[in-house]
């Protein structure tokens, strides 16, 4: 198996791991992987490379209020939503050392 291959099974574990922190679907995030990692590509290539991350971070919150388009986006929903993130982070590195 390639360096690639393998980060890419590895990124899908810790992408499970992040879903289940945020209480996401984990198959939905599997399912939108490569459609994102395209994004981002294109982002970072074709636009300016600091900006994919938060571009995927946009796709995220206008997903998620196109969902229930009568509410808007709290920024406290979303740095709790970050900070469940982070301790998945945590955990992850802690489980490679």
């Amino acid at each position: 198996m390639s360096k690639d291959s393998n980060e890419l099974v590895e990124a899908r574990l810790f992408l499970t791991t992040v879903a289940q922190h945020l209480d996401l679907d984990p198959k939905t995030v599997q399912d939108a992987m490569p459609f994102l990692l395209g994004m981002t590509k294109n982002v970072a290539h074709k636009a300016i490379r600091p900006a994919a991350p938060l571009t995927a971070f946009l796709v995220g919150l206008a997903t998620a209020q196109a969902s229930d388009s009568n509410t808007s986006i709290d920024i406290e929903v979303v740095r709790a939503q970050i900070a469940k993130a982070e301790t998945a982070i945590e955990e992850w590195n802690s489980e490679q050392d």
